[in-house]
């Protein structure tokens, strides 16, 4: 969808349309960790620009007035919210760790917690980091650690992307394995032309090592410094056991922006379905099990 000012796009927003019920969603596709209007660059003064670029996504999001959900989560770098606020959206925060890597490595590697320093140290006596070619290997890794509780997202994308971005030489996989050839923990990162995400992690919990998620997180600082690029933890804080393991690691905090409008309809229907998952967990406790942590987020928090 797309915003057009003096026969030029000023503006496009992208999405996935999709329909539940009888209702009409507008959302991000799955295992996109952030979207939202994209707004050309305004000529003028600050003030001319201001205001140009409010009026471009109020134009975007009127062009989405018929949807009965939206959902969105902003880029970090994405603070202008007075459209949304204007248009009746909420705004809920979503934190993330932004690390610069443009710094020599001895530099970020004090920057580390020396708890931290000193899980990646016990890793590398027992680990080795390799990288993996075949993206099936780590999404086999990857389901069988969810130990049978459902993925939060379709793992057949997760080949897709890995394609695309390695269509682009923007993306690694990365695994911690140990002198018998058993694989602890992967890691896919994915990058831009301005960070490394940390993208998906899962780890074996019955035999990874303490330290083997930390190793590879610092493999991929260490990636992020090599490109000239910063590194992002992507999200995920959620609880303080995340926070305390990914700050551990020196990034700045971040804001990332979480959109959210419905129809009366639509919050209706939403609270009418989860009526019958609340009375099964109340009558037969441990029915339904809860997303393991590989399919929560992609921060995991071993060796706090």
């Amino acid at each position: 969808m797309t915003c057009v000012r003096g026969g030029r796009v000023a503006g496009y927003l992208r999405f996935v349309e999709r329909y539940e019920c009888g209702l009409k969603i507008c959302e991000m596709p799955q295992i996109t960790r952030f979207l939202g209007p994209v707004v050309m660059p305004q000529p003028g003064k600050i003030e001319t620009q201001n205001r140009a670029t409010h009026s471009i996504i109020a134009e975007l999001l009127e062009r989405i007035e018929r949807y009965d959900h939206v959902q969105m989560t902003l880029d970090a770098g994405f603070s202008n919210l007075t459209a949304f606020i204007a248009s009746g959206y909420e705004v809920t925060v979503q934190p993330t760790l932004l690390l610069d890597c443009n710094r020599p490595t001895e530099e970020l590697w004090s920057g580390l917690r020396d708890k931290t320093r000193n899980i990646i140290r016990r890793a590398r006596e027992h680990l080795t980091v390799r990288e993996i070619d075949d993206v099936n290997h780590f999404v086999d890794f990857y389901e069988a650690n969810l130990r049978d509780a459902d993925p939060y997202f379709d793992l057949s994308l997760v080949a897709r992307a890995f394609a695309a971005a390695r269509a682009r030489n923007q993306c690694r996989i990365i695994s911690a394995v140990d002198s018998k050839g058993t694989v602890h923990a992967k890691v896919l990162l994915v990058w831009d032309d301005r960070y490394v995400h940390y993208y998906l992690s899962t780890r074996d919990k019955d035999v990874a090592h303490g330290g083997a998620v930390s190793l590879l997180l610092w493999t991929g600082i260490e990636l992020a410094r090599s490109r000239g690029l910063c590194f992002d933890f992507d999200g995920g804080i959620t609880t303080d056991a995340r926070f305390r393991f990914s700050v551990a690691f020196g990034g700045q905090l971040a804001n990332r922006f979480e959109i959210m409008r419905s129809t009366f309809r639509y919050r209706v229907a939403h609270t009418l379905r989860r009526i019958p998952q609340a009375l099964v967990r109340r009558i037969v406790p441990g029915r339904i099990r809860p997303q393991t942590e590989a399919a929560q987020a992609p921060l995991l928090a071993p060796g706090c």
